[in-house]
């Protein structure tokens, strides 16, 4: 009994853990940023599941997005289904055959993810999606004269586009 009291007096002491509200928690700033990548790519009419992570990018990119998906991402590029093709590394006839809800597979699907996440930066950088397509077709100086949209066919090249809008970012003339 002795060693129960003594138990009980000890939690007593122990002080509860607060939590303080916070204007946006990472978790939130997460979710925020996977839901505009989602509007990107069509939205619940392509995507039906949530995405909360990298994880979710991952299963997303082995199962493959619908096809539709390929239209959103081409209007926030401001591209063609044509353009589009090309930076997939595929004919627009393959392209155009599929059906809207037919899967990609996992190369593509990558590749549209990476595109995505490319079009989201590219976005909260410039500023909306008009402002930021113009930017995309326009010659830079950083980049030999020659326009980010025909960088974006390789892994490389998108990452090369990411550095000119960090660097746009940070108020670095490019």
């Amino acid at each position: 009994m002795e060693k129960g009291r003594k138990m009980s007096e000890k939690a007593k002491k122990v002080k509860p853990y607060i939590i303080k509200e916070e204007p946006l928690s990472i978790m939130d700033e997460a979710a925020v940023q996977y839901n505009s990548l989602r509007v990107i790519l069509g939205g619940n009419k392509s995507i039906n599941k949530s995405i909360a992570g990298d994880f979710d990018l991952i299963a997303l990119t082995r199962e493959g997005i619908k096809k539709s998906t390929l239209k959103s991402l081409a209007e926030h590029l401001g591209i063609t289904m044509e353009t589009m093709s090309s930076l997939l590394h595929s004919s627009h006839r393959n392209i155009q055959r599929k059906d809207d809800n037919e899967l990609l597979d996992s190369l593509k699907t990558e590749k549209v993810l990476e595109l995505a996440a490319f079009a989201q930066r590219g976005i909260d950088v410039i500023g909306d999606k008009t402002s930021f397509a113009e930017w995309l077709h326009s010659p830079l100086a950083s980049l030999g004269n020659k326009r980010p949209v025909d960088f974006l066919d390789t892994s490389f090249g998108i990452q090369l586009v990411i550095k000119v809008l960090g660097r746009l970012e940070q108020g670095v003339f490019s």
